[in-house]
């Protein structure tokens, strides 16, 4: 898409870094129960004057409002043999935040969940929060897609606890399954050799890369759905298309 092999890994991982800026861990019970040790994706939403975190209403259902906490992503992510950095840059290590929600949704039919954060500084909103609006359409045409989130699988143990650590790829947009609702839902494909488990990735953003004009070329993107699930036997994330998700965020937050 870039040019030669150097330049087209070194635009993905300026395309992964800004997805990686409104990309959450939200922290949460396991299916078992446990407080703190269940993992699952969100992305930072500006939606007109509101700052939310949406994600998939399933990955946060069973656990207690009191008992939910996120992690502030970074400006960076750090990669090995790195083609930008002349020197890989050191993890930096964030500890969870509790989630307190001046308002929350939680929508089983849309499988979807918006919890509203307090008013943030100019600097934090750009940094972190994707700003949406109704402009906002799913593309019709075969496109690479980008996606990030935290599966279980990627985390590493870090004393009592884990640290969450981002997963990202690219796959092709591709036709819904027959029996999915080509409307409102978006399916992208994904590599299943090599790749982790791909079912830790529901509340991630799904995300068009954008070329910017002029001569000097900047790595933007732009949201094209939020991912609902897994469909293991066609090899593809599903979601919910962009202007499914502008639909419910005037339905609760007009």
């Amino acid at each position: 898409m870039f040019g030669d092999h150097a330049l087209n890994k070194a635009a993905d991982e300026a395309i992964t870094n800004t997805m990686y800026r409104f990309t959450f861990a939200v922290i949460g019970d396991n299916r078992f129960g446990l407080e703190g040790r269940g993992i699952g994706t969100g992305i930072g939403i500006r939606w007109n004057r509101t700052f939310l975190i949406l994600t998939a209403a399933h990955t946060m259902q069973t656990t207690p409002d009191e008992r939910r906490y996120f992690l502030l992503p970074g400006t960076a992510v750090a990669f090995q043999e790195s083609g930008i950095h002349a020197t890989t840059p050191r993890p930096r290590f964030n500890r969870r935040v509790q989630l307190v929600s001046q308002q929350s949704v939680l929508d089983d039919e849309w499988d979807l969940a918006a919890f509203v954060l307090p008013e943030q500084t100019d600097e934090g909103a750009q940094q972190h929060f994707y700003p949406l609006d109704s402009s906002h359409t799913t593309p019709v045409t075969p496109k690479q897609i980008g996606f990030l989130g935290y599966p279980e699988e990627t985390r590493r143990p870090a004393g009592p606890g884990f640290a969450a650590t981002p997963y990202s790829s690219f796959g092709e947009l591709v036709a819904v399954p027959g029996d999915c609702n080509a409307d409102s839902q978006i399916a992208v494909s994904y590599s299943t050799s090599g790749s982790v488990d791909a079912h830790g990735l529901s509340g991630a953003g799904l995300w068009l890369p954008d070329r910017s004009a002029g001569a000097v070329w900047i790595a933007g993107i732009r949201l094209a759905g939020l991912v609902t699930h897994v469909d293991t036997e066609a090899q593809v994330l599903l979601g919910l298309k962009v202007e499914e998700l502008v639909g419910f965020l005037i339905a609760n937050f007009q």
